[in-house]
């Protein structure tokens, strides 16, 4: 082991609380998240509360509609904000429960899976507005949960320059712990093609150590969650 490597080693166990890095891999009998995170209470407004202030802090937006009209006005009242010109929408038959801009005057298009795929991401990267529909909100960090697959693209919340994100509230949990239990439901060979999780905006400081917005995804990441409690 070169002396540097050690030395870093012997820095992080000193942190630890430990005099030496350890010989061996520590022996761990539990699976899966931590024990304490299973037994921690929160109260029934926490996941709202935490996901508004820390999506807040990454200059996101949080509404929260009494009802699916309500839902419609406000991502209306943002695309007007917005001078939106074209949205693009999952075909996911909650989102289109809930959310209709049929008669909005705006182009509306959908991301379907009987259309072509080449055709479907050009309509992405030239849309202002993508809406899709998240299964999972977290708390803690302000991330929304997608699970993607045929009628629900990547490429709709990632290729225009705002995404907005519209769930259940009943769908917010404190931490993503919650959310790698439930997945175990769908069993290996059904899980979704792709787990989008998204936190903020796209951010980088790789360019000349300076923070960019919206290099590698939408400069804005927009959520309405819809009071179903």
């Amino acid at each position: 082991m070169a002396i540097d490597e050690r030395n870093f080693l012997k820095t992080i166990a000193k942190s630890l609380g430990r005099t030496e890095p350890l010989a061996k891999a520590p022996k761990r009998n539990e699976a899966g998240p931590p024990s304490f995170w299973q037994e921690q209470k929160f109260e029934a407004n926490d996941p709202f509360d935490f996901f508004k202030k820390n999506l807040e802090a990454l200059t996101g937006r949080v509404e929260l509609a009494a009802s699916a009209d309500e839902a419609n006005r406000i991502i209306e009242d943002w695309l007007r904000e917005l001078k939106a010109q074209s949205v693009i929408m999952w075909d996911h038959p909650e989102l289109k429960k809930y959310i209709k801009l049929e008669m909005s005057g705006i182009k509306l298009d959908y991301w379907s899976p009987s259309r072509d795929e080449n055709q479907l991401v050009a309509a992405a990267e030239q849309a202002d507005v993508g809406i899709t529909w998240a299964d999972y909100a977290i708390g803690y960090s302000g991330t929304v949960a997608l699970l993607c697959g045929p009628g629900k693209g990547r490429s709709v919340s990632l290729l225009p320059h705002t995404h907005i994100a519209v769930f259940l509230k009943s769908n917010l949990v404190p931490t993503m712990s919650s959310i790698m239990h439930d997945l175990t439901r769908f069993g290996t060979e059904k899980l979704p093609s792709v787990i989008d999780f998204i936190t903020g905006p796209s951010r980088t400081s790789d360019i000349e150590m300076d923070l960019s917005i919206g290099v590698h995804g939408p400069f804005r990441v927009w959520t309405v969650i819809i009071d179903d409690q």
